[in-house]
């Protein structure tokens, strides 16, 4: 017989669906190739491997700060679950015709409030502003140029119960084999003055280049 909380009704005392009290993960896009059992390279810097829309791979790396913990499950993120900062990664499909270098900030933005995401998931985010939005050019270890777009937003999203709140983000983005790699760094916008440091090391930590494609 399935679990009490999935045959759905209210949870007593709170209002709440208990369906929605099932652990889930939001989707990101991601797809760990599995080559690499643990993420966590060493405390606060992160080394994994990703599956590319050519059949190929993508090497990621990123630092964060050492309070924050890796967090289990299928997607690849890392936080601190007392304060609500965090750092996670999304991936998604080059538009078809399309260049990196042509991409609008809507295209990370719809990439990063996808309905099926972490901040979509309980409605459309209308209140988000990019403060800022420029793009680095990178080598990679084989010598070549790549681009990375880097955004600095504020916005709001809804939680589960309705309300709103504001939080800021430092996105850092880049193309593999056909996928848009993204990460995504912030926390609650009264905490932004005082961790703009780490996240911003965060932000420009970010790395992801080309690996050969692996057989099955």
């Amino acid at each position: 017989m399935p679990p009490p909380e999935a045959l759905g009704g209210l949870k007593p005392g709170t209002g709440r669906a208990l369906n929605a009290l099932i652990k889930t993960y939001s989707v990101t896009g991601v797809e760990r190739t599995g080559t690499v059992p643990d993420p966590l390279f060493k405390p606060g810097q992160v080394l994994d491997e990703m599956r590319t829309a050519d059949g190929a791979a993508a090497q990621i790396s990123f630092s964060f700060p050492e309070a924050w913990t890796l967090a289990g499950g299928p997607n690849l993120d890392v936080r601190d679950v007392r304060t609500s900062d965090s750092a996670f990664l999304l991936a998604a499909p080059l538009p078809s015709g399309a260049s990196f270098e042509s991409l609008t900030n809507d295209y990370f933005l719809d990439v990063l409030f996808a309905p099926e995401g972490k901040y979509g998931s309980y409605g459309v985010v209308e209140d988000r502003k990019v403060l800022a939005s420029d793009v680095e050019v990178l080598t990679t270890p084989s010598g070549a140029k790549t681009l990375y777009r880097r955004i600095s937003l504020r916005f709001a999203p809804l939680t589960y119960n309705g309300n709103t709140v504001e939080r800021r983000a430092l996105l850092s983005a880049t193309h593999v084999g056909g996928t848009v790699f993204l990460l995504a760094t912030g926390c609650l916008a009264t905490r932004y003055k005082s961790l703009q440091t780490e996240l911003v090391a965060t932000q420009a930590s970010f790395r992801a280049f080309g690996r050969s494609a692996k057989s099955s």
